[in-house]
C-alpha cells in the first residue's frame, strides 16, 4: 500500500488539510504525517491537524475538529447554508448542557441546550474549503430564532423568517416536527400563516 500517495491524493481533494483521525480511519500509519512534517511538506496546525504549504486555513473546520461535540448554529449555520453572505465575525456554536470547554473561547458565542433537542436538525455541509462540518438545518435554526426572539436583533430575525419562504431546500414537514419537539410549534404555525398570507 502506497501510504505516501494516499496522503498526497487526499491533500489534493481536501484543500491541503489532513487529520490524524482520517489516517487512522484509512489505516495509514500516522508516522507518515510526522515524516511529511520533517520534510516540510506538511506543518502541524493544531493537535491532530496538518496542512500543506498551500493548504487553506479553514477555521470553521479546525474548530469543530477540536470540539467535536459542537454544532454550528444561528447566524453561522445560515452563513454555511448560503442563506446569508456576510461572514460572521463571531461564530455561533451549540453544545449540550453538560459540555464544558477547557478554556475561554474568544470569537465564539456558545449556546447550551438540553440533550433531548441537541441532535435535532443536524446536517453535514462543506465549508468554502470543501471540508465537512456539522450545522443545524434552516428549519432547526428558525426554531432556535423563534425560541429566543427576545435575544435576537429584530431586523435579522424578520429577514431570516422571510428568507425561508424563498429557500430552495425548505421542508415545512421537518420544520413542524422540529418545532413540536422544541415546544414552539404553536408560534411557528402562527408565523408561517402570517408569512404565507
Amino acid at each position: 500500500m502506497n501510504y505516501r500517495k494516499q496522503i498526497e491524493d487526499f491533500l489534493k481533494k481536501s484543500g491541503g488539510i489532513i487529520t490524524a483521525a482520517y489516517c487512522r480511519e484509512q489505516k495509514i500509519p500516522t508516522i507518515y504525517l510526522s515524516r511529511f512534517v520533517k520534510k516540510g511538506i506538511l506543518s502541524k496546525v493544531d493537535k491532530g491537524i496538518y496542512a500543506s504549504e498551500d493548504g487553506n486555513y479553514d477555521e470553521l473546520y479546525f474548530f469543530q475538529y477540536r470540539y467535536r461535540k459542537s454544532i454550528y448554529s444561528y447566524e453561522t449555520s445560515l452563513y454555511l447554508l448560503g442563506v446569508i453572505d456576510k461572514i460572521p465575525q463571531i461564530y455561533d456554536v451549540t453544545v449540550n448542557n453538560g459540555y464544558k470547554f477547557n478554556s475561554e473561547k474568544p470569537g465564539i458565542n456558545i449556546h447550551y441546550v438540553k440533550d433531548e433537542i441537541f441532535d435535532l436538525g443536524v446536517i453535514e455541509i462543506n465549508t468554502m474549503f470543501n471540508n465537512p462540518v456539522r450545522v443545524y438545518s434552516y428549519e432547526r435554526t428558525l426554531c432556535d430564532f423563534i425560541s429566543h426572539k427576545k435575544d435576537m436583533d429584530i431586523e435579522v430575525y424578520v429577514k431570516i423568517l422571510r428568507s425561508y419562504l424563498n429557500y430552495k431546500n425548505k421542508n415545512l414537514d421537518v420544520l413542524h416536527t422540529i418545532a413540536q419537539k422544541m415546544g414552539v410549534d404553536k408560534k411557528v404555525r402562527e408565523i408561517m400563516e402570517v408569512l404565507y398570507e
